[in-house]
């Protein structure tokens, strides 16, 4: 049966609360001379609380809902990802996405679309975008543990969201800035042998990479690497760094197969943990993980609710 738009809900994003689990700092020193000298003091932080940001349609606003419990029915298709500022939660738009990035045909030239495709390499659209005054740009580089860093672009405010979407060990913030000068550094970075725009390896190696080192949890040892690895990208100085932890389980738990929605569907699944871009939920007892990317944005008839920790 077709999902009545008019009474969908939609899951627009993961969103969660971080805990400290502490501060380790390492530093390189590099060079015929010792001249090339790199400082990281990575903070590693655990997931503490996790939700999903939910648009109930045809409302517009979305809003966070904490452990929450979905009984899905029934799959629609997938809504337009633009969003913009309302208060404490941003306004989602409603229309059906006509684009393959996700966006209506009104908002397929917006400067979120823009900037996201200036992100994934499409240098004309970096001249295009205009993000608001004010809008700071990052370019991160994350290690998951292989032979090369991998270098990204993202919107400053939301760098702990990017890394934890990711595979990694550790991601180092290199620099912050405007969209074209951010785009131009990493880029400048991407061609070197010591890092990738891509990471040119299957995520599911990645994972099993940054899982299996993270699981050892000798943080000092990462920060340490992480300092090696961007002295051998050529850079110098002092680098905050992050790891973001899944909440209640092993990064090992997120290595295993991912199931689409369908597999929710005529369940009940309690949203349980979060890390890579993998969701971790129950489903009558077992566990099973979904590509964060397959469920949102898409209407769902369901019934949702946020029940106590």
């Amino acid at each position: 049966m077709p999902v009545d738009l008019g009474e969908a809900l939609v899951a627009r994003a993961e969103v969660f609360e971080l805990e400290e689990v502490g501060e380790f700092s390492a530093a390189f020193s590099g060079g015929l001379f010792g001249e090339r000298r790199v400082s990281v003091r990575l903070s590693v932080r655990r997931i503490r609380g996790l939700g999903l940001l939910v648009q109930r349609l045809p409302q517009r606003a979305a809003e966070p809902l904490w452990w929450p419990e979905l009984a899905v029915r029934g799959l629609g298709g997938r809504l337009c990802r633009f969003h913009e500022g309302g208060g404490q939660w941003p306004l989602y738009c409603v229309s059906p996405a006509a684009t393959r990035d996700g966006y209506c045909r009104l908002h397929a030239r917006s400067w979120r679309a823009l900037y996201e495709r200036c992100a994934q390499g499409d240098e004309a659209a970096c001249e295009e975008a205009a993000p608001p005054e004010g809008e700071e740009f990052a370019v991160y580089a994350l290690d998951y543990g292989g032979p090369r860093l991998k270098v990204g672009l993202t919107q400053r405010w939301r760098l702990e969201w990017r890394v934890a979407e990711q595979p990694h060990t550790a991601a180092a913030l290199v620099s912050t800035g405007r969209l074209a000068e951010m785009r131009a550094l990493e880029r400048a970075l991407g061609r070197s042998r010591a890092a990738s725009e891509g990471a040119g390896v299957k995520v599911e190696e990645r994972l099993e990479r940054a899982a299996r080192a993270l699981s050892r949890a000798d943080y000092g040892a990462l920060a340490a690497r992480l300092a090696s690895l961007l002295a051998e990208l050529g850079l110098s100085g002092e680098y905050e760094a992050l790891t973001v932890l899944p909440g209640r389980l092993s990064p090992l738990d997120f290595a295993g197969e991912v199931s689409g929605p369908e597999a929710l569907l005529g369940k009940r699944a309690r949203l349980v943990d979060y890390w890579a871009g993998r969701l971790a939920v129950e489903v009558d007892g077992l566990l099973l993980l979904v590509d964060k990317r397959s469920l949102l944005h898409t209407a769902l008839d369901a019934a949702i609710a946020s029940p106590a920790p």
